[in-house]
């Protein structure tokens, strides 16, 4: 009998050929799962890279630009504080020299007063006098005195005439102090309209800010939903990965399948084996009747069939051990397999719990993004409000200013006025002494008294007009005032300027294609 074919079942191959196709088919998923969480490993980088600049970019900003803006309008204001608060040396100089002037011209007025009630005291006294006929001799050395008198009276009106020069000059001095404060006005003016200009930069920045905030909002949500298709890849991947390892199970089960058919093939070989057996007795049966003399063949048949008995119980253990084997084989294959699973579980919820790490990160990245924005929001409407409030402070000092000059152009008028009045006193003076022709001694005496206080006055008058030509051609221009005020609102500007480069660098950087990874 042939027993060769019983040999197939001691061969392990196809079992060896199962275990490294799965072995492969494991390898090949875990390559797949590293590369897909290197390149979402990658893009996060890249996300968190450019977070990370604009969160820089955000901080010097504060840092620099915002903290540049505040101190120099803090100094801005504080320059604008202190000139409204005191006022320029030249109009406090102006205004001691005008009280001087008024004050000389109140004291000129009241000895121009005393000198016309003495002369009507004079003229009262000797109006008796004139009556008596034997002071006629006297009358000619009186008109003498008289002539003299007048001569000194003309050098007085002379005198007065520089005055009037001196106070014409006076007023020719003013024109250009007018013409200078129409100047500063001009150049107030061309402030507000630089302040103006502010503001409207002011504006557009706000604006850039705003365009930038809604470029960086649309930049999230797009990320995010970049994020959102590569978690859905993930979990397509996923899908596919175990969509394939059911085929491979299934491929398994098939396997299984063929192996059970080998076995039930086997039992019909033991069957037929079994028949064989059958036969072979009924032949032995009929060698036993027919060759009953032939005891030796019988008792070597016996000794073959015993053998073949042995033989037989032999081929059941070996298929017991067999199938115990196998049976052990397809458990390991069981458990490693479902290992594997437990490990691909493990490594999708990993995985799973990666992405939400992620997606928290970016939550929390754009809640301090949108509040950082939301700062530089309220930074800049209080930068608007303190512009707002210098613009009306401004207002209100240069109002301030515009009516203590005009309070002064009044007080310079009044002046005027009561110089022109001392003027028309001084020329009726001539015909109010008139009436001292007859009383040459007394006149002679109040003149001289006079013409010395006049030579007073007028030494007086010409020193204060000196001293206040001195002031006035040393008074600070206020063209410095307006040099600094214009470079304070420069360095601004550029400031600005360079605000609003940084915010396009940023809205650049953000809008800036990302790099293919491969």
């Amino acid at each position: 009998m042939d027993h060769s074919n019983h040999t197939t079942l001691l061969q392990a191959g196809g079992q060896t050929a199962i275990s490294d196709r799965m072995r492969e088919l494991l390898a090949r998923a875990a390559q797949d799962h590293v590369y897909e969480q290197r390149t979402q490993g990658a893009v996060l980088d890249e996300i968190r890279q450019r977070l990370e600049g604009m969160e820089w970019l955000l901080r010097e900003v504060r840092e620099r630009e915002l903290g540049g803006l505040s101190g120099t309008l803090e100094s801005v204001s504080g320059r604008l504080d202190d000139i409204s608060a005191k006022p320029p040396i030249w109009a406090e100089g102006l205004a001691q020299h005008v009280e001087a002037v008024r004050d000389h011209v109140d004291a000129v007025g009241e000895q121009i007063g005393n000198v016309d009630a003495r002369v009507e005291n004079v003229s009262q006294r000797v109006s008796p006098v004139i009556e008596l006929p034997s002071l006629w001799a006297d009358v000619g050395t009186v008109g003498e005195s008289v002539d003299e008198a007048l001569k000194r009276l003309q050098t007085v009106l002379d005198g007065t005439e520089g005055i009037a020069k001196r106070l014409g000059e006076f007023a020719g001095k003013l024109g250009q102090l007018n013409s200078s404060m129409e100047a500063a006005a001009n150049r107030f003016t061309r402030l507000d309209k630089s302040i103006g200009e502010l503001v409207a930069r002011t504006d557009r920045i706000e604006g850039g800010m705003a365009d930038l905030s809604d470029t960086l909002t649309t930049r999230i949500d797009a990320v995010g939903d970049e994020l959102k298709g590569a978690v859905e890849q993930v979990d397509a991947r996923v899908g596919t990965a175990e969509e394939r390892l059911s085929g491979r199970l299934d491929g398994l089960d098939s396997r299984v399948d063929r192996v059970d058919g080998r076995l039930i093939a086997v039992d019909g070989r033991l069957n037929s084996v079994d028949g064989r057996i059958e036969t072979a007795d009924e032949c032995l049966a009929d060698i036993d009747t027919r060759l009953d003399g032939i005891d030796g063949r019988v008792g070597g048949v016996d000794n073959r069939l015993g053998g073949l008995d042995k033989r037989v119980g032999e081929l059941g253990t070996h298929i017991g051990d067999l199938d115990n084997h196998m049976g052990k084989r397809i458990g390991d294959l069981d458990g490693r397999i479902e290992a594997r699973f437990e490990t691909l579980d493990g490594r999708v919820t990993i995985v799973d719990e990666w992405l939400a790490a992620a997606d928290q990160h970016r939550s929390d990245t754009a809640t301090r993004t949108e509040g950082r924005f939301n700062k530089l929001d309220n930074a800049f409407e209080s930068l608007d409000e303190r512009l707002g409030e210098v613009e009306e402070h401004v207002v209100a000092r240069f109002d301030g200013v515009d009516t203590q000059l005009t309070r002064g152009t009044e007080q310079l008028e009044g002046v005027d006025d009561r110089v022109e009045a001392v003027n028309q006193r001084v020329g009726q003076l001539p015909a109010t002494l008139a009436i001292a022709d007859r009383v040459g001694e007394l006149l002679d005496s109040q003149t001289t008294e006079q013409v010395k206080r006049f030579d007073a006055i007028d030494e007086r008058l010409a020193a204060a007009s000196a001293e206040l030509s001195a002031t006035i051609e040393a008074r600070p221009d206020r063209d410095e005032l307006t040099q600094s005020v214009t470079d304070a609102s420069t360095d601004l500007t550029k400031r600005l300027g360079a605000l609003e480069e940084t915010m396009l660098a940023l809205a650049e950087a953000l809008l800036r294609p990302t790099r293919s990874k491969d």
